[in-house]
């Protein structure tokens, strides 16, 4: 019994470091390729640094990508080799327009809301 607990444990410690293999450098830059310029990207270096970036551009050696941070820094080319993962940004947050509908979707339904309680208690 203690055989197998052993073993167990020795497989839990091993199989997140083999999960965790490196994408060749020849997928990230097919995929690069096909991603739109100017599409927003997650991305994490073999390093572990995550961050928010816009894809500038292409190259054979290098991915060209401007982070989005708080101050402007210069377009940072990154070679393929130190990617960890690329993935395009989903759009879906609330924009200018959707917060004004909402708004006006509320102060419309509460115009109507008190407009019937006054029909309601007037005799």
């Amino acid at each position: 019994m203690k055989c197998v607990v052993t073993i167990v444990m020795i497989l839990a410690l091993v199989a997140p470091a083999a999960a965790q293999t490196q994408v060749p450098a020849d997928v990230w830059r097919s995929f690069a390729a096909k991603v739109n310029v100017g599409s927003e990207l997650n991305v994490r270096l073999q390093d572990g640094t995550r961050f928010r970036a816009m894809l500038v551009g292409v190259r054979d050696d290098a991915v060209l990508l401007q982070p989005k941070t708080r101050a402007t820094v210069p377009v940072q080319a990154v070679p393929y080799d130190a990617i960890a993962m690329l993935e395009p940004r989903k759009a879906g947050g609330n924009n200018a327009a959707k917060a004004a509908a909402i708004g006006v979707s509320t102060g419309v339904a509460a115009f109507f809301t008190i407009l019937l309680i006054l029909f309601a208690t007037v005799d």
